[in-house]
């Protein structure tokens, strides 16, 4: 396998770990500023709808500007941000920076999968995605975890402090150890929106919109669901490690189950699963409090492991249908996927205030489902 892939799942480590860990502090947050739990979601709202209009913005200013540059770049962007999140005193200062910091990151997971996919040999580009989500699987497994055990002893804002860090040191590393030459996207704007025109690539973008609007509150909002599920809060380092075993469950199988039974039917299945996922966490309250906490840990990692395998699936079918376009039909997923999670933080931000936190699976279900019919519309075009 080609090294350069690992070098880039060095840096979607990092990023990961901020993304992962941002639901666990939401509560921190909101004590700490003032706010209710649904306004500290507005947190993931902005960056979600930054993260899937910024890069395809940024990449139009970019042009041609070597692969090598966009990515230490915004990795640096990514580690200026979090410092200035430990220094903002306001929590509308904190929306703002966050939001920056989201086209940081998504202008760098954009990169780094399709440079993956189209570094791939025939036959191989879920694997090479998967060693992408391998770095972000290991983020979900050790470094969100420890975050949070962090952020419970000294404080949400030095977990920041360590990202910086550790994202400065990533950005260094992929500027030294990736190879020059490795060409921008040179597309224009028009060739972009013909991507668009493409039915196949409009219904697998309106799937995962309506997947990420159904699925996603359940993992926002994960900090709400322990209380419901009679679980208390000292217990999320625990819960958030649960969802890391599962992710790195996924990243260990996924790209070769796309790659074996085909992206469409292993995303259709991971769908379904994802499913009964969440009509498990409906039934969370009921069980005995002695076995609150491993039925939720058990509960998180199954979800942990369907969602990322859907997540793969979809990716690399995209790949699949628009094989000339690589990029920016990854791109325009990623935009879907992270609309879909904005919505569903602001719709599930007023669910949790106001219904309560297990109101988010009954609603999501059904949307669930249907981006599953939705799915099954789209060509399978040519695995490999």
């Amino acid at each position: 396998m080609d090294s350069r892939v690992f070098w880039l799942a060095l840096a979607a480590f990092v990023g990961a770990i901020e993304g992962g860990l941002i639901a666990g502090l939401l509560p921190l947050i909101s004590t700490d500023m003032g706010v209710s739990l649904g306004q500290a979601g507005l947190l993931v709202l902005f960056y979600s709808l930054a993260y899937a209009f910024g890069p395809p913005l940024l990449a139009l200013l970019l042009g041609g500007v070597g692969r090598r540059r966009i990515l230490a770049w915004s990795e640096s962007g990514f580690a200026i941000c979090a410092l200035l999140i430990v220094v903002t005193p306001v929590f509308d200062g904190l929306v703002v920076v966050r939001t920056v910091l989201a086209v940081a990151a998504g202008t760098y997971t954009g990169t780094a999968m399709a440079t993956a996919a189209m570094l791939a040999p025939a036959g191989q580009r879920g694997r090479y995605m998967q060693v992408i989500s391998m770095g972000q699987a290991i983020a979900a497994l050790a470094g969100v975890p420890l975050g949070a055990l962090l952020a419970a002893q000294f404080g949400w804002r030095v977990v920041y402090v360590a990202l910086s860090i550790m994202a400065a040191l990533a950005a260094l590393s992929l500027y030294v150890r990736l190879p020059r030459g490795m060409p921008g996207d040179t597309l224009s704007i028009g060739e972009r929106l013909r991507v668009l025109r493409d039915p196949a690539i409009g219904k697998a973008l309106l799937s995962t919109l309506l997947f990420m609007i159904g699925s996603s509150p359940m993992i926002v909002y994960v900090a709400a669901l322990l209380t419901a599920a009679n679980v208390g809060y000292a217990a999320l380092p625990l819960v958030l490690l649960a969802g890391g075993v599962g992710a790195i469950a996924c990243s260990a199988t996924a790209g070769r189950m796309a790659d074996r039974f085909g992206s469409a039917r292993t995303a259709t299945i991971a769908g379904l699963a994802v499913v009964v996922v969440m009509l498990v966490f409906v039934a969370l309250p009921h069980v005995p409090r002695d076995l609150a906490l491993p039925a939720l840990m058990l509960t998180v990692g199954a979800q942990g492991f369907v969602v990322r395998t859907y997540s793969i699936a979809v990716a690399s079918h995209m790949a699949q249908i628009a094989p000339g376009v690589v990029p920016v039909a990854i791109s325009l997923n990623m935009s879907a996927f992270m609309i879909g999670m904005a919505v569903a933080a602001a719709v599930g931000g007023v669910v949790v205030d106001r219904f309560g936190a297990m109101t988010l699976p009954l609603i999501g279900a059904p949307l669930v489902l249907v981006s599953l019919l939705v799915w099954r519309t789209v060509p399978h075009g040519r695995e490999g």
